[in-house]
């Protein structure tokens, strides 16, 4: 009777485990609380956080998430930030040269087309009290054309003096099984108001030329590039741990 009682105990809490860790698979976003889109965006196979140094080097890191309530916000409609301040992806500004001195960088890093990640977004807006949950639904419901990753930082300073162009040149994400490297069609910077760059959004192609998917059926891992001034921020995405309860969700 006590083993039975034993393995009942341990079954009851790897059951409650689970329902902790994966809130996109077994709760209604609808019902999530604040608790529950943190982990959404601090721990999910979706978000990842990298911490980056000017001379280049990078490591994974276990630090929060350094997620604002305002990121998910459209951009500035003035926005003029696709001109360039004369640097380069490869080739820094001395200002930016200047920003990067000042020591190791956090960058989050979203799949932002991702199902799961869009609920946290505006679930967190709806419990901030800044839209309805009818509004967030409608927004749910509306599926990006093609695949996004979107990289927040608490310095985004050279993504203001860059500009959007420069980034297409700098980012691409490879599959694993294919060794194929994609570069992005577009990069809109999401701001404040008052025109301050919040995060930037890389958009991906989900087909090729021929019409054929860019991410094949059996490819299981797709590492993500982005080189800011002489670093690289590099994360790598499990596309068989990035499933909700309506499956794989990119």
């Amino acid at each position: 009777m006590r083993k039975i009682f034993v393995a009942t105990s341990v079954t009851l809490a790897l059951a409650m485990l689970a329902w902790a860790g994966d809130v996109w698979k077994t709760k209604p976003y609808a019902q999530w609380d604040e608790k529950d889109v943190m982990a959404v965006l601090q721990t999910s196979p979706w978000a990842k956080v990298n911490v980056t140094t000017s001379g280049g080097a990078w490591r994974p890191s276990d630090s929060t998430a350094i997620t604002g309530g305002a990121i998910g916000q459209p951009g500035s409609s003035s926005d003029t930030s696709h001109v360039s301040a004369g640097a380069t992806p490869d080739k820094p500004s001395g200002s930016e040269k200047a920003a990067a001195a000042t020591g190791p960088s956090i960058y989050n890093i979203y799949w932002w087309s991702a199902r799961t990640i869009r609920e946290a977004s505006v679930r967190r807006q709806v419990l901030k009290g800044a839209i309805t949950q009818d509004v967030a639904d409608t927004t749910v419901a509306k599926v990006p054309a093609d695949y996004q990753i979107l990289v927040a930082g608490q310095n985004m300073d050279i993504f203001q003096q860059r500009g959007e162009q420069a980034f297409k040149d700098a980012a691409f994400i490879e599959m694993k099984k294919e060794k194929k490297k994609l570069s992005p069609t577009n990069v809109e910077f999401q701001k404040t108001s008052d025109g301050k760059v919040l995060a930037a959004i890389f958009t991906f192609p989900k087909k090729d030329g021929s019409g054929e998917s860019t991410i094949t059926p059996d490819e299981k891992e797709i590492d993500f590039n982005l080189r800011i001034g002489d670093a690289w921020v590099r994360t790598n995405f499990s596309l068989k741990q990035m499933v909700d309860s309506q499956g794989e969700d990119l």
